[in-house]
Order: structure tokens, then sequence, then C-alpha cells
């Protein structure tokens, strides 16, 4: 037997005899299978018997995201996505997004002004989100090693461009790395640095 409750910044779990109070800005996404909710923070995970329905009904409040039946996941976490998936930080595992909540999750994260968001507009990432936290720099290329997005295309450069959000201004600040040119919005390039 279980018991799951949730106050203000944390989650509070009595399972087998133990009890865990688990920070909620710890939590990167809730995975369900079968009524078992697995709870992955940034060093555990926690699992207890319990509908995602219900523990979605308490944690309205927290900046959770259902974008699958199966998944719900921290919205401050979110640093990319694509009708088929998201990307957390800190994870290398892809959080699915079904059918039924690609339209509310690409709406959602569309309208979030806590952070900046690249959106690609075509080309094999049409439909792509990039999540930029405030005053995060962000390098785009092609060498894994080095840059934070990686896009695999002729064109584009070892290391391309830098991106960066200033949240106060609310404006993006661009730097042209590349030899083969950074436009913006198909049609104004950048002059290189």
């Amino acid at each position: 037997m279980n018991n799951l409750s949730v106050s203000t910044n944390y989650l509070c779990l009595s399972t087998r005899g133990s009890n865990y109070k688990i920070p909620i800005d710890t939590i990167l996404y809730i995975e369900s299978n079968n009524r078992i909710l697995t709870i992955h923070t940034l060093s555990e995970t926690y699992q207890c018997y319990e509908k995602l329905n219900t523990l979605k009904e308490h944690l309205t409040g927290n900046n959770f995201l259902r974008c699958h039946q199966s998944y719900l996941v921290a919205i401050n976490q979110i640093i990319g996505y694509n009708n088929q998936s998201i990307t957390l930080r800190d994870t290398d595992t892809a959080i699915p997004v079904s059918r039924q909540y690609q339209k509310k999750t690409r709406d959602f994260l569309k309208n979030q002004p806590s952070c900046g968001t690249l959106i690609c507009t075509c080309g094999i990432y049409e439909g792509s989100m990039i999540r930029i936290k405030a005053e995060q720099r962000v390098l785009i290329g092609r060498d894994g090693n080095v840059v934070d997005v990686v896009i695999n295309l002729p064109l584009v450069s070892r290391i391309h461009c830098e991106i960066t959000y200033h949240k106060k201004e609310q404006k993006y600040e661009i730097i042209d790395y590349s030899s083969n040119g950074t436009f913006i919005e198909g049609n104004t390039r950048l002059i290189p640095k």
C-alpha cells in the first residue's frame, strides 16, 4: 500500500514502509505503466501505484505538461520538441508525444514566455522547437563534440552559429561563425564574425 500527496514544493510518497519527500523542481518526468508511476528526478527514480490523472490533478499549479497518455513532463526541463518527442535537459531519454497531444503540446510550448524558442520552419527539422533558457549560449553546427544542437547537413558548418536569448529585452543575439552564411527567416544573411 502506498500514499501519494503533493505540497507546495514537494511530492510526498509513502511506499513499502519508506517515506520520500521529493522536491518537485527536481522531477524531470513521470511515466505511467499499468498504473505504476515511475517518477524520474535528476538523481533517482521512485515508483508507486497511482493513476497518472490523479497525480496530474495535484500537480496542476506546478508546471507539468501532459504530452502522452503515459507521460507528464516538467516544463522547465524541456529543451527541444518535435511532433514525435520532447527532449529534456540532463537526460538522453526522448519522451514520446502522442498524436492526441501534438497540437496541445506545440501550442503550449510556443506560448511559453519564460524562455526563447527556436522554431524550425523548413527542411527535415520542420516543426521542431528548441527551447533556450535566458542568457543560455546555444551553439549550432555539425560537430556533436562542440555544439549543443547538431544539424548534420552539407551546408551547415562545423560550428555554424551561436544564439543567446536575452529575457529582459526579449531579444535574440545571433553570432554567425559559418562559411556558408546564416540566414534569418530565409532571406536576411547575418554578417559573419
